[in-house]
């Protein structure tokens, strides 16, 4: 029987206040180094003050929704491109979303299915209704025959971040999290193997522009000191 762990919306709530601001993005909480690290470049370049609002992508759309303020969201194309009750302007590509099984320090894997094995007791996982990086954990597991002897261990979070965190705590001994989300982590972390692509659905990250006040920003994403971070990121 699975696990579950309270859901927790601290990076939404921390992040109420700043639609105050003229401008305010959003992102899926697992892009949240990246986004946050481009929008203080942009700032220290243009001297605009922007407001972030990370989560689950259904949390963050939601307030994008409900408050009518926000100008940008960033995340999975396909679930921007589905939203309900938001009209995108455009969307700008990021890059390709990577599904990585990161492990604790002290333990290591060599390849994402040793996750059956006898040395692994705790997994987590993103919630796999409202997170990608869930869901495509799900596909991995089932295309590759493994679910059986791994979803006893699994651990249920909220989002990447939550997983990031349960692993550099040793509360988990293994987890999927994106790429991005582990080399923004990897002093906490053992370390990370890739998951086959093949054996989970393409996950192409978007910026989806709902105001011409994300206009400056969506141009300076495209400039090269933008690209390298989203690079550094793995995107």
């Amino acid at each position: 029987m699975r696990k579950s762990l309270a859901i927790s919306a601290v990076f939404l709530c921390a992040a109420t206040a700043t639609l105050a601001e003229d401008l305010v993005i959003g992102a899926g909480a697992g892009y949240r180094r990246p986004i946050a690290e481009a929008i203080a470049a942009y700032e220290a370049q243009s001297g605009k003050s922007v407001g972030e609002v990370y989560g689950n992508m259904g949390q963050v759309l939601g307030q994008a929704r409900e408050s009518g303020k926000m100008a940008m969201v960033c995340g999975d194309k396909a679930v921007l491109a589905k939203a309900e009750g938001l009209t995108f302007e455009r969307f700008l590509p990021m890059g390709t979303g990577k599904l990585v099984v990161a492990f604790r320090k002290g333990i290591s894997l060599a390849d994402a299915a040793e996750l059956a094995g006898d040395g692994i007791a705790k997994v987590g996982i993103p919630d796999e209704k409202s997170a990608i990086y869930g869901k495509a954990g799900r596909q991995y597991l089932d295309h590759a025959g493994l679910a059986a002897q791994v979803d006893p261990k699994l651990v249920t979070v909220a989002t990447v971040p939550q997983v990031t965190a349960y692993l550099s705590t040793g509360d988990v001994d293994a987890g999927f999290l994106n790429i991005t989300d582990a080399i923004g982590a990897k002093g906490d972390l053992g370390g990370w193997v890739a998951v086959d692509p093949g054996l989970y659905a393409p996950i192409e990250i978007s910026c989806g522009v709902l105001d011409a006040s994300a206009e400056g920003f969506a141009a300076f994403l495209a400039t090269p000191p933008a690209q390298e971070i989203l690079h550094r990121y793995g995107l």
